[in-house]
Formats: structure tokens, C-alpha cells, sequence
């Protein structure tokens, strides 16, 4: 137990920061950001109604771009230029799924997600079917909370070519399928707008509907383990789990803090050969990183829920979660 919690502790230290002074945040910004639709008028219009299709990497990272921008005046009193959002480590991590290769079909059938058809999104990609669930899903829940100011009925998601019956795509079917997770969203979004609302508060909000989504998912795309290597397949299911340790200690996905965060995953899809911490071409930190959520899956493994238990009992107050990235802010500092 006590080399799990030493772990997770590496773990959320190597991707938390010691924040410093950057002379220019949209150099932080995900791939293809300026190139995404960031308001609705941008993506084409049919019959009076807005469509989005979440299968094109810009078009998915589009909507990002709109939740960011319609709820920036709420985290204007935190810092300017929005850098304060706890939403950007949704739109950052989409962005090096796509970075490293993880939208594109694992078992290269097809040519989605390579080069003659870089932007396509595989719905073979175990990444992009459960980023489907912190995209599609927040974003009809953030409709349904009134927040992005147009009625659901004024945009239209277009289905994948298969296992359509996967996923939902209007509010009414989502709220149907999956009402806990459009339930969590949408408090998130209508806390929000709450003028009361807290830096602390708002972190709870958005790690209880992420999580919820990742629990209410993560059971649908299992086959899709199979289309990678052992080595990746464990990567995705060990950072699923790890997901579980940050969202206890309500990691504050801000632009920032998001932005370091990245440079301890993976740059590319990982292959049989590559055993951390002995991977050449990795830096040190993501090999640490690696070996870290290694060991956090072997011990879930090995003692169920007891170890998500204990660290979420460590972490009960929000002294214990400020001891703790301050200390692994420093820690994150000793990696070159």
C-alpha cells in the first residue's frame, strides 16, 4: 500500500508545476486550435441547424474551443486570458491524443488519422471513443444548461459510420443513455454560473463529472484493447485509473499546469519493445510517468478499490491537496 501512495504521489508530481511567467499563452495552445471553430456560425449550417461532426479532429476540438470561450468570463475573476480555466486539460489532452498518433485507426485498415487523411478520428481508437464522453457528452450537457446561450435543437452531431448504436448525439438520447454523466456536466456548467462559486468548488464539479464519465464508459470499448500492443493497451487502462488518483486531489487542470502535465505522456503509441524506464527515446520524465501508473495498476490490481480508498482519505481536505502540489511542484523541477 505504501508503494502505491508513493507512486500516485510521483505520479501527480511529475505532472503538476512550480507555475512560471510565460510571455505568450496561445503558444500552450492544443494542435490546430486556431484552425478549430470556436463559434458556431464557423461550422456549416443545413436547414437552420448548426453541424458538427465529432469524427473530424477540428470539428471535435471546435466544440472545446466554444466552452472555453463561452465560460471564460466566469474564470476571469481567477486570472486573465482565460488561463485559469479548469476546462483546458479537455481540449490539451485531445490534442496530444492526436500529437502522438491515438486517434488514428490502431490496426490501419483504413487511412483515418494518417497522412491523406490526417484530421479523421478512428472509431476503433480506444482514445477517441472514450474522449467521445469528455467531449460530445459536456458539450450537449453545457446546451442544456443554457450556458452556450442556443437551443439544442439548433445543432446537429453527425454519427460515425459504425457501432453508431455506442453513442447518443442530441441531449434527449444522451440523457436517456447516459443521464448520469449529462446530470454531472450539466452541474458542473450550471455551477458555472454561479457568482458565488469557488476555485475549490468548481475543481470537485468538474472531477465528479469526468470521472463519470470515465466509470459509466470505460466497460463499452474493451474489445478495442485488442488492436494494440500489450504495452499500450496497459497504458490505457492504468492512466484511466490514475485519472481516478488526480481527481482526488482535484488537480487544477488550468492552461498552465495542463500544458506541463503533457510533456510526462507518451509521444507516440507505445510498441511491444518499449519497457519503461528503459524506453531510449523517451525522456526521463515520461519514462518515470510510465513506470508510475505501472505500479498504480498493478496495485489495483492486486487490492480492487482499498487503494483508491486510502488516497482519497489522504486527500479528504483542501490542505492535504495544497501540501501536496506544492511539494511535488517542487519535485516536478528536479526532471531536466
Amino acid at each position: 500500500m505504501g508503494f502505491l501512495l508513493s507512486s500516485a504521489w510521483v505520479l501527480v508530481g511529475c505532472i503538476s508545476v512550480a507555475l512560471a511567467a510565460d510571455s505568450n499563452l496561445s503558444d500552450l495552445y492544443p494542435p490546430l486550435w486556431k484552425e478549430s471553430p470556436g463559434q458556431f456560425p464557423l461550422y456549416k449550417a443545413q436547414n437552420g441547424k448548426y453541424i458538427i461532426d465529432p469524427w473530424v479532429y477540428t470539428d471535435r476540438m471546435g466544440m472545446y474551443k466554444i466552452l472555453l470561450k463561452q465560460t471564460a468570463v466566469y474564470f476571469a475573476k481567477f486570472a486573465p486570458e482565460n488561463e485559469q480555466n479548469i476546462l483546458w486539460g479537455l481540449p490539451l489532452q485531445h490534442g496530444w491524443q492526436y500529437s502522438s498518433g491515438r486517434l488514428a485507426d490502431p490496426r490501419r485498415r483504413t487511412s483515418c488519422g494518417y497522412e491523406s487523411d490526417p484530421l479523421c478520428i478512428s472509431m476503433d481508437s480506444w482514445w477517441a471513443d472514450m474522449n467521445y464522453f469528455l467531449s460530445v457528452l459536456p458539450f450537449l450537457a453545457a446546451l442544456d444548461s443554457g450556458i452556450l446561450e442556443i437551443s439544442p435543437d439548433e445543432v446537429t452531431l453527425l454519427q460515425p459510420s459504425t457501432d453508431q448504436i455506442q453513442f447518443c448525439y442530441d441531449v434527449s438520447a444522451c440523457r436517456s443513455s447516459f443521464p448520469q454523466i449529462i446530470n454531472k456536466w450539466r452541474a458542473f456548467f450550471q455551477y458555472v454560473q454561479t457568482p458565488s462559486s469557488t476555485f475549490e468548488d468548481l475543481l470537485k464539479h468538474l472531477w465528479d463529472a469526468h470521472t463519470t464519465s470515465l466509470r459509466e464508459s470505460i466497460k463499452m470499448f474493451e474489445d478495442r484493447y485488442g488492436y494494440y500492443s500489450k504495452e499500450e493497451a496497459n497504458f490505457g487502462k492504468n492512466w484511466a485509473e490514475a485519472v481516478h488518483y488526480l481527481a482526488a486531489s482535484r488537480f487544477p487542470t488550468t492552461l498552465i499546469r495542463s500544458h506541463i502535465f503533457q510533456k510526462g505522456l507518451p509521444p507516440r503509441i507505445l510498441t511491444s519493445a518499449d519497457i519503461a524506464p528503459s524506453i531510449s527515446n523517451f525522456t526521463q520524465l515520461q519514462n518515470t510517468v510510465l513506470v508510475a501508473l505501472n505500479k498504480i495498476g498493478d496495485m489495483s490490481t492486486v487490492t480492487g478499490s482499498l487503494a483508491l480508498a486510502t488516497w482519497k482519505v489522504l486527500m479528504v481536505t483542501q490542505a492535504a491537496r495544497e501540501q501536496f502540489l506544492k511539494f511535488f511542484e517542487t519535485m516536478f523541477a528536479s526532471f531536466p
